[in-house]
């Protein structure tokens, strides 16, 4: 009787799990990156060490040329509180919709160079509107 012995051994290397384990960090990255709201208009904020992590509801922009940003869309001064109560509204009919019990915040960027009565004045908006304002800084550097 004629058996042979199998001594040969397979080097296949199965991807499928290597795909998988890929597939899984792009889609972590697509979505962490999606919720960062980056400095929307390039703007040279006040530095702080702070290290507060902050909720990122809708972001306010105001240039050195006196221009508003609601998120990435332009708004006139005049139309600037009307505009941020309907991104409030949306935002608070989302987090109903999730049941998330968070309250509104509205990111505050600046110029460094900006007035404190700009400052100041937004925050009495905000109060008007019932949300949370918070001025966002940049790392202090070294």
């Amino acid at each position: 009787m004629g058996l042979k012995k199998r001594t040969k051994f397979n080097a296949e290397f199965n991807m499928s799990s290597l795909t998988d384990i890929i597939f899984l960090l792009l889609i972590f990255f697509m979505l962490t990156s999606s919720l960062t709201s980056p400095n929307a208009k390039n703007l040279d904020r006040p530095q702080s060490n702070s290290k507060t992590p902050s909720p990122q509801n809708i972001a306010l922009s105001i240039t050195a040329e006196r221009k508003f940003f609601i998120e990435s869309e332009e708004v006139s001064r005049g139309m600037l509180e009307e505009r941020l109560l309907v991104r409030i509204r949306e935002e608070r009919a989302k987090n109903k919709q999730k049941g998330i019990a968070t309250e509104v915040t509205v990111v505050l960027n600046v110029e460094a160079k900006e007035t404190t009565g700009t400052i100041v004045e937004m925050m009495k908006v905000s109060n008007k509107l019932g949300v949370r304002l918070i001025l966002a800084t940049d790392p202090q550097k070294k």
